[in-house]
Protein backbone atom coordinates (compact mmCIF):
# COMPACT_ATOMS: atom_id res chain seq x y z
CA UNK A 1 0.00 0.00 0.00
CA UNK A 2 2.90 2.33 0.70
CA UNK A 3 4.85 1.65 -2.51
CA UNK A 4 2.25 2.44 -5.16
CA UNK A 5 1.88 6.15 -4.34
CA UNK A 6 5.68 6.47 -3.96
CA UNK A 7 6.46 5.02 -7.40
CA UNK A 8 8.13 7.57 -9.70
CA UNK A 9 9.85 7.82 -13.07
CA UNK A 10 11.88 10.30 -15.05
CA UNK A 11 12.06 10.86 -18.79
CA UNK A 12 15.61 10.14 -19.94
CA UNK A 13 15.67 13.33 -22.00
CA UNK A 14 15.35 15.26 -18.71
CA UNK A 15 18.76 14.01 -17.59
CA UNK A 16 22.13 15.51 -18.40
CA UNK A 17 25.54 13.93 -18.08
CA UNK A 18 26.27 16.01 -14.97
CA UNK A 19 23.27 14.47 -13.21
CA UNK A 20 24.96 11.09 -13.06
CA UNK A 21 28.60 12.19 -13.16
CA UNK A 22 29.07 12.01 -9.40
CA UNK A 23 27.94 9.84 -6.53
CA UNK A 24 26.38 12.62 -4.48
CA UNK A 25 22.68 12.76 -3.68
CA UNK A 26 20.85 15.59 -5.45
CA UNK A 27 17.33 16.39 -4.17
CA UNK A 28 16.76 18.39 -7.35
CA UNK A 29 16.72 15.16 -9.36
CA UNK A 30 13.89 13.78 -7.24
CA UNK A 31 11.97 17.00 -7.88
CA UNK A 32 12.38 16.43 -11.65
CA UNK A 33 10.94 12.92 -11.46
CA UNK A 34 7.19 12.52 -11.33
CA UNK A 35 4.70 10.13 -9.79
CA UNK A 36 4.05 7.23 -12.15
CA UNK A 37 1.46 4.47 -12.42
CA UNK A 38 2.80 0.98 -11.92
CA UNK A 39 3.40 -0.65 -15.33
CA UNK A 40 3.69 2.73 -17.12
CA UNK A 41 7.44 2.92 -16.60
CA UNK A 42 9.60 1.58 -19.42
CA UNK A 43 12.63 0.34 -17.45
CA UNK A 44 14.08 -0.08 -14.00
CA UNK A 45 17.68 1.14 -14.18
CA UNK A 46 19.98 -0.29 -11.57
CA UNK A 47 23.55 0.97 -11.41
CA UNK A 48 26.44 1.61 -9.11
CA UNK A 49 27.02 5.22 -8.18
CA UNK A 50 30.73 4.38 -8.43
CA UNK A 51 30.70 3.14 -12.04
CA UNK A 52 32.50 5.18 -14.68
CA UNK A 53 29.99 7.96 -15.44
CA UNK A 54 31.05 8.29 -19.11
CA UNK A 55 30.45 4.58 -19.73
CA UNK A 56 27.15 4.71 -17.84
CA UNK A 57 26.00 7.80 -19.77
CA UNK A 58 26.96 6.24 -23.11
CA UNK A 59 25.01 3.06 -22.28
CA UNK A 60 21.92 5.04 -21.25
CA UNK A 61 22.08 7.12 -24.42
CA UNK A 62 22.44 4.02 -26.65
CA UNK A 63 19.45 2.41 -24.97
CA UNK A 64 17.47 5.68 -25.26
CA UNK A 65 18.27 5.95 -28.99
CA UNK A 66 17.10 2.37 -29.60
CA UNK A 67 13.95 2.94 -27.55
CA UNK A 68 13.13 6.13 -29.48
CA UNK A 69 13.57 4.29 -32.79
CA UNK A 70 11.35 1.42 -31.69
CA UNK A 71 8.60 3.36 -29.88
CA UNK A 72 8.70 6.89 -31.28
CA UNK A 73 8.76 8.51 -27.84
CA UNK A 74 11.10 9.22 -24.95
CA UNK A 75 11.50 6.42 -22.43
CA UNK A 76 10.45 6.88 -18.82
CA UNK A 77 12.66 5.06 -16.35
CA UNK A 78 12.93 4.38 -12.66
CA UNK A 79 16.49 5.43 -11.75
CA UNK A 80 17.41 5.35 -8.07
CA UNK A 81 19.31 8.63 -8.01
CA UNK A 82 16.20 10.38 -9.33
CA UNK A 83 13.29 8.30 -8.06
CA UNK A 84 14.29 7.59 -4.46
CA UNK A 85 13.70 10.45 -2.09
CA UNK A 86 17.29 10.97 -0.97
CA UNK A 87 16.06 12.72 2.19
CA UNK A 88 14.18 9.55 3.23
CA UNK A 89 16.02 6.66 1.59
CA UNK A 90 14.87 3.95 4.01
CA UNK A 91 11.19 4.47 3.22
CA UNK A 92 11.74 4.00 -0.52
CA UNK A 93 14.21 1.12 -0.15
CA UNK A 94 11.47 -0.94 1.51
CA UNK A 95 9.42 -0.42 -1.67
CA UNK A 96 12.06 -1.64 -4.16
CA UNK A 97 10.38 -4.99 -4.99
CA UNK A 98 7.19 -3.16 -5.99
CA UNK A 99 9.14 -0.51 -7.87
CA UNK A 100 10.94 -3.23 -9.85
CA UNK A 101 7.67 -4.96 -10.71
CA UNK A 102 6.21 -1.61 -11.84
CA UNK A 103 8.53 -1.41 -14.85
Amino acid sequence: AQATPRFRSIELSALEYGDIADNKADPGLYARSRPENLQDCDAFVSHSWHDDPQVKWAALQRWRKNFLAAHGREPRVWLDKCCIDQSNIERDLRCLPVFLSGC
